[in-house]
């Protein structure tokens, strides 16, 4: 296999990050790849020119392999609205467009090849209603959508679907395929007891279990031969206990695979539909490389013959060296770290890994996949925009001009960088002693200390861009000199209590009393000493993000009681999305902190305040309420804006625009950094 065959060493660092790997006939130039992961940039069912753009940027970025987004190999197989077709000849120009586009950086491009199972919605598409089908009829945890128990016949169907697909792969000119058997997709819950409750040749035993993919990898050597690249993707564990597949039982499954001499790799996972905040584990939750010691186990069992893939949390290249010295991997896939930093390979080998912008885990990119959106990096505004903003594509002006930036957080300090790279003189003044701005608050609560890693990848690249930087800068209205001036000084929480859920009123009555606190004051407050809002604290959330959570954390984790009320279905409905919910729910329930969804405050009083259920029924009493905590509305902090804006050339940014999701803001700041 050459495992050892190397390759110009030109960082003594990295030695084993830029060994060869030598899979069948194919080489690949170092041991840093991308796993299949979902963009969502199709078009009518094929790849588009931003996949291209996308890839393309992360083969010039240094990585040495790259695995395609799912590609469904069957009309029931698709579970995104913009999921792409293996099967159908379209596909074909798309994917040798792809392998030109990586093949010019000496990158080689794999095809994950899938089936979504009961993780699918038979509806999605209009024009091609249909049911799903699955190993057993048991619904998707998630979807909940009842699928078909496939027959012998869909078996079949289903294998002469694979080698149609894998055929066109290799008439693309691609480098080969990789069968997605993990996560609970199709595959995977033929191989998992936790769906599969098949009585015939397919269900039952490990062996049995394992048929089908083993029947779909000698049709496709029928089909294509010995020489064409194929590997198997694999959840070790699902983290499910003796219901799911445990590591036993995939240390089984390895054995009957390897036995089998069809695979020429195997790209190891964890998780699954059940436990996909496992499989991407958001920030504070498991440690960086989680799965080595699966790799361990694993290479036991296949030997140092077979290349080995492994996932887990590489952030850095130093950690993904250290992985590969183990001997327990052949190669270390840095997914989302690809996807914060395009360039980290190529920045790392040339000793400059500090201009790295790290991926810390926040899962926004996850959030918009969840939503069915195109995924993006809050970090990376260039991601999926690689056509008009990769790397290069930063003109320098010619005439510089002067700019001071009112603001050092995320949208001042992300236009700062972007401005100054274009040649500006970027002066950034910002008011409080750290820069930062919302996420200062966030990184000081429990499992987010990683906001920090996102502030420091700011002030770095704006630093490093030429951008001068002064903190405890409080500017007035005399002090913001002539010239064009970008004001981004975020927002204010209010404490009226307003909310769209009751238009007929501005407030809530009683908002004025002493005990109503904004949700900033309240967690600075806090974090100075903990029983500053004394015993019994309410809080109102209609934000749905982790602020409210992570201030009911640090008051519970003192011995306070308290109560989140929102009037939403259920309360921290993003932290769903980021997968950081069934980390911090178990913790708050093991805190007695009482959750209060669709309910909402009717009154405030001096120590108590009357809640309601918002379908109705006579209110509710609170007493002995010591704080009211308000997570609802911001306004704009857009003061010293307004009083300059006649006499300078001003522009607005971020928040103090409309307060909206940090990606909405990182973007909007980029944008004007290259337009100014």
């Amino acid at each position: 296999m050459g495992r050892n065959n190397l390759s110009s060493i030109s960082n003594k660092n990295y030695s084993r990050v830029q060994r060869c790997l030598k899979i069948g006939n194919l080489h690949i130039k170092n041991r840093i790849m991308m796993t299949g992961h979902t963009q969502l940039y199709g078009k009518d069912g094929t790849l588009s020119e931003r996949h291209i753009n996308y890839y393309r940027e992360r083969a010039k970025g240094g990585a040495g392999l790259l695995i395609l987004e799912q590609q469904a190999v069957h009309p029931t197989g698709r579970n995104y609205a913009a999921g792409c077709m293996a099967w159908d000849k379209r596909c074909v120009p798309w994917y040798k467009k792809l392998g030109e586009a990586v093949h010019e950086f000496d990158c080689k491009q794999l095809v994950q090849l899938f089936a979504c199972g009961a993780q699918g919605d038979g509806t999605q598409y209009m024009d091609d209603w249909r049911p799903l089908w699955a190993a057993s009829r048991i619904p998707s945890a998630v979807t909940e959508e009842m699928p078909v128990a496939m027959e012998l016949e869909h078996i079949d169907e289903l294998i002469s679907y694979f080698v149609e697909s894998a055929t066109n792969v290799s008439e693309s000119g691609l480098d080969g395929i990789e069968i997605h058997a993990a996560h609970s997709q199709l595959l995977g819950e033929f191989l998992s007891p936790a769906f599969n409750k098949r009585t015939d040749m397919y269900g039952g035993t490990i062996e049995n279990r394992c048929r089908l993919i083993i029947d779909i990898g000698k049709a496709i050597r029928k089909k294509l031969g010995p020489n064409f690249i194929m590997g198997l993707r694999l959840s070790f564990d699902e983290y499910l206990g003796d219901a799911g597949i445990t590591a036993t039982q995939a240390e089984k499954q390895l054995e009957i695979f390897k036995s089998s001499n069809l695979f020429d790799f195997y790209d190891l996972s964890a998780g699954g539909y059940h436990t996909l905040h496992v499989a991407v584990a958001p920030m504070g939750t498991m440690k960086e490389g989680f799965l080595a010691e699966s790799a361990k186990k694993a290479r036991k069992i296949i030997g140092d013959d077979i290349p080995l893939f492994i996932v887990g949390r590489f952030l850095t290249l130093s950690h993904a060296e250290r992985m590969l010295a183990s001997g327990d991997a052949d190669m270390v896939a840095m997914t989302r770290a690809h996807m914060a930093d395009a360039h980290l390979v190529s920045k790392s080998l040339d000793n400059k890994e500090k201009d790295v912008t790290h991926c810390i885990g926040a899962n926004i990119c996850i959030s918009r996949l969840i939503n069915n959106r195109e995924v993006t990096c809050f970090q990376n505004p260039e991601m999926g925009r690689e056509g008009y903003w990769g790397k290069g594509s930063i003109s320098i002006v010619d005439s510089p001009k002067e700019i001071s930036v009112i603001g050092g957080g995320p949208a001042g300090l992300r236009f700062a960088g972007t401005a100054a790279l274009r040649g500006h003189a970027v002066t950034v003044f910002e008011s409080d002693a750290d820069l930062g701005g919302r996420l200062n608050l966030l990184k000081k609560l429990p499992t987010r200390a990683a906001w920090q890693k996102a502030i420091d990848n700011l002030v770095t690249r704006a630093i490093n861009a030429g951008a001068k930087i002064n903190t405890s800068s409080e500017m007035s209205e005399v002090e913001i000199p002539d010239g064009l001036s970008v004001f981004a000084t975020g927002a204010r929480w209010a404490t009226t209590g307003y909310s769209p859920y009751r238009p007929e009123r501005n407030n809530i009555p009683g908002c004025h009393l002493p005990i109503v606190t904004d949700i900033k004051t309240a967690i600075e407050a806090v974090l100075a000493s903990p029983d500053s809002l004394g015993k019994n604290v309410i809080i109102l959330d209609e934000t749905g993000e982790y602020l409210p959570l992570g201030l009911a954390e640090l008051l519970a984790g003192s011995k306070i009681s308290v109560e989140i009320i929102s009037p939403r279905s259920f309360i921290g409905a993003d932290t769903q999305r980021t997968l950081d919910m069934p980390y911090v729910m178990p913790r708050l329930k093991n805190l007695n902190v009482r959750l209060s969804p669709l309910h909402f405050i009717e009154e405030i009083f001096e120590d108590s305040i009357s809640v309601y259920d918002i379908w109705g029924g006579e209110p509710e009493y609170r007493t002995n309420v010591s704080a009211v905590v308000m997570a609802m509305t911001q306004n704009p902090n857009d003061v010293l804006y307004s009083a300059v804006k006649e006499r300078v050339r001003a522009y607005k940014l971020g928040d103090m625009i409309a307060p909206r999701r940090i990606e909405a803001i990182i973007y909007e700041a980029e944008k004007l950094g290259r337009d100014v």
